[in-house]
């Protein structure tokens, strides 16, 4: 039976401080941090995804079959949860509104003496 590891457990060991650097791959957790340096894509491109799911971003890359078999040499367990963890920072914008959205209702257009409306 594999080691079963928390979201939270992962996210920490994001490459940075001395720390590990582990991904979360269709569930399975692998520490790749012996591999940065071999990595043929860099080892940054790791290292963004330290901590995260990078299932989208392994998949997108059309790495062949030998890598995927080359993966498994990392793999340290499984994640303990249904859960991915978030592959980018969310947005604000369904939370705030926009700097030019209008919150309340706007005053009304006053007419000036000479006719012309002015907002």
């Amino acid at each position: 039976m594999s080691q079963l590891y928390e979201l939270s457990e992962v996210a920490q060991q994001n490459g940075k401080n001395g720390k590990p650097c582990w991904l979360i791959i269709k569930g399975n957790v692998y520490d790749v941090t012996k591999f940065l340096s071999e990595h043929p894509g860099g080892g940054e491109v790791l290292l963004e995804y330290a901590g995260k799911d990078a299932t989208k971003a392994f998949k997108q890359a059309g790495h062949s079959s030998d890598a995927e078999k080359d993966l498994k040499k990392f793999k340290i367990g499984e994640i303990n949860s249904a859960a991915p963890i978030q592959t980018q920072p969310t947005s604000n914008a369904a939370t705030k509104p926009a700097e030019n959205t209008i919150t309340e209702d706007p005053e009304p257009a006053k007419k000036s003496s000479s006719g012309f409306c002015c907002c």
